[in-house]
């Protein structure tokens, strides 16, 4: 191989310069870890160039649109290999600008035991996620949002309510808040997802299946508290006066102004808090709200905390893999088959039903959220661990 000859075809692809057989070859020199280590190289350097300009990895301007771009992309569809143990989540958004004019789909699996070559059976179109929600009024109003039309919504309390261009709903003080203690819900149902600018100008990502209450106005509270069920993504403006509070299945998070995500969804063993940026505090409370005293945690970005039966215990984060959901990916950690599966579930909205025993061996690997679920199955069901068929909204998984 030449010096150089799998940058020049990046750079023909990236150009839309490529012939056929450039774009084939580039595809076999991918395979080759030499070729693969130099175009990774490369890839450093874009980040290094990127990071100059934005110094937080993870406030890339329109990172979620470039991915979203490759993810919705309606040319042909294939594979890239990257035969290592991880993929780290720079390498994901260097990446991303030669998936765009590839059209292709991003994946990587590591099977810690043998993998098989048995073809995939899997024949049954299941569509991903989408933007969409349902917005429940003080008054009890329910407004499902992908129905309705942009521009105002609502007034309540001092408050407009509208949904921006973009489909974000959006709240704006316009006046003085008659009723602070009016609560609005935001939900998710499977195979959902959204996001929210609060009265206070914090911005809330929410997951499939989860829901988030909170006041119309943070105007005359001591704090600004919401409370989650499921999973969302927090960028929290900065108030030392008036401290953000989440509150989610047995534990009560505090924050000045910060980034993190929450994974409390009820049929997952831990609760899982992990910082961005900023830092929080981490208390358990009981059932009647109340904090215990002791059991709390201050996270340092990059620490995760989770809840379980054991008590609140602290860890380094996988940051990629936490808020991968959030980048339109799974990002899957030496996870079994039925905690995959869970995540495939909530997004795909689907009913997973096991036959038999199931292995547990631990997967890893990164795919997009946003292809049908076939794609996904197949992938999995190539590691020899484990069959699927669909039978109109379930999935049967067998060994």
């Amino acid at each position: 191989m030449e010096p150089n000859r799998i940058i020049f075809l990046y750079h023909k692809i990236k150009q839309k310069t490529a012939s056929e057989d450039e774009q084939q070859e580039f595809d076999q020199l991918l395979q080759d870890e030499d070729a693969e280590q130099e175009l990774k190289m490369h890839w450093d350097q874009l980040w290094t160039d990127t990071m100059a300009e934005d110094k937080s990895a993870l406030q890339i301007r329109n990172e979620q649109e470039i991915l979203q771009d490759i993810l919705s992309h309606k040319g042909g569809m294939r594979t890239i290999q990257l035969n290592k143990k991880t993929v780290g989540y720079k390498y994901l958004v260097a990446a991303a600008c030669i998936l765009i004019v590839m059209g292709s789909a991003l994946f990587f699996f590591n099977h810690k035991t043998s993998v098989s070559s048995n073809q995939p059976t899997v024949a049954h179109a299941i569509a991903p996620g989408k933007n969409r929600a349902t917005l429940t009024l003080a008054n009890g109003k329910k407004i499902v949002l992908s129905d309705v039309a942009n521009g105002e919504l609502a007034k309540e309390a001092g408050v407009k309510i509208s949904k921006s261009a973009d489909g974000q709903i959006v709240y704006e003080i316009i006046g003085t808040a008659n009723n602070s203690n009016q609560l609005n819900t935001l939900s998710t149902s499977n195979g959902e997802t959204y996001r929210i600018r609060l009265p206070d100008q914090s911005e809330v990502w929410l997951n499939a299946a989860s829901t988030i209450k909170y006041p119309v106005s943070f105007a005359k509270h001591a704090t600004r508290k919401i409370e989650l069920t499921g999973e969302a993504y927090f960028e929290i403006s900065r108030d030392k006066k008036h401290p953000f509070i989440v509150e989610s299945k047995g534990q009560r998070i505090e924050v000045l102004g910060t980034h993190f995500n929450v994974n409390a969804y009820a049929n997952e063993n831990n609760v899982k808090t992990t910082l961005i940026e900023g830092c929080v505090k981490v208390q358990i409370f009981n059932s009647d709200r109340k904090a215990l005293g002791g059991e709390q945690a201050i996270l340092k970005p990059g620490e995760q905390s989770l809840l379980s039966a054991d008590g609140l215990n602290v860890r380094q984060a996988d940051v990629e893999e936490a808020i991968a959901w959030k980048m339109g990916f799974f990002k899957f950690r030496d996870e079994n088959i039925q905690s995959i599966m869970r995540k495939v579930s909530r997004w795909y909205d689907v009913e997973v039903i096991y036959k038999g025993e199931i292995p547990q061996s631990g997967l890893e690997g990164t795919v997009s959220r946003y292809q049908d679920i076939t794609q996904l199955l197949d992938m999995l069901q190539s590691t020899g661990l484990v069959k699927f068929s669909i039978i109109k909204n379930k999935i049967i998984v067998s060994k």
